[in-house]
């Protein structure tokens, strides 16, 4: 039985759909870093700069909200990342998050999408950092840590205690005493696909296709 070139062209399509993995919308990005269950505390009496470094693996990722953990208090907090090695804010890579009132327990984090998703280069290592203000809460020491497949965590940073700016600068500070430990900010992405994943559904689709004109013209 022949096919038509329409049949060919949504076998191609449905290919493409298979190989392809499909862009995730903002609530099914990947968060980048987890935990079970950590140490809640409401101890640091002082403002400050709070978050951590992180390294991208072997392919670029997009990330597409950027959030902060949940206090009991309802509060503001903007979010930023920048490259390590410049210093620099990432272009775009900025939010604010307002957390809701007493669901820390219950989802840890917040997120707000970015107008923009923000593409992060392979091996490529960027601090993630937040404000913190007196009183509030926060996690530390974190048990059951899982870093999602494309990102790995570094160490934990800080800075400009007592005034923090309103939009965060590079956090000159670090220690490693609770790593993975203290946690403010945390982000969700979508991997890249690898350029081979591409090239193969490429080939399928103009073999799917190529084979069809071939047929047409018997």
């Amino acid at each position: 039985m022949k096919r038509s070139l329409g049949s060919h062209l949504f076998l191609a399509a449905a290919f493409l759909a298979v190989a392809l993995p499909a862009v995730p919308s903002f609530a099914d990005g990947i968060q980048a870093f987890s935990f079970t269950s950590a140490v809640f505390r409401d101890d640091d009496p002082g403002t400050a700069e709070l978050g951590y470094t992180f390294t991208v693996g072997n392919n670029p990722i997009v990330v597409d909200s950027l959030g902060y953990i949940n206090d009991v208090y309802q509060g503001t907090h903007t979010i930023a990342i920048f490259d390590v090695a410049t210093q620099q804010m990432v272009p775009g890579a900025l939010a604010t998050v307002t957390t809701p009132y007493g669901s820390a327990i219950d989802t840890y984090f917040t997120y707000t999408a970015l107008s923009t998703p923000v593409t992060l280069a392979a091996n490529t290592e960027y601090q993630i950092v937040s404000q913190f203000f007196a009183g509030e809460y926060y996690f530390t020491d974190a048990e059951g840590f899982t870093s999602a497949p494309g990102v790995t965590f570094g160490i934990a940073s800080y800075g400009n205690y007592g005034d923090p700016p309103s939009i965060p600068v590079f956090a000159t500070g670090s220690y490693a005493g609770n790593d993975p430990g203290d946690f403010g900010p945390n982000f969700t992405f979508t991997p890249v696909p690898e350029p081979s994943s591409i090239c193969l559904v490429v080939s399928g689709i103009c073999g799917l296709a190529a084979t069809g004109l071939r047929r047409l013209k018997r």
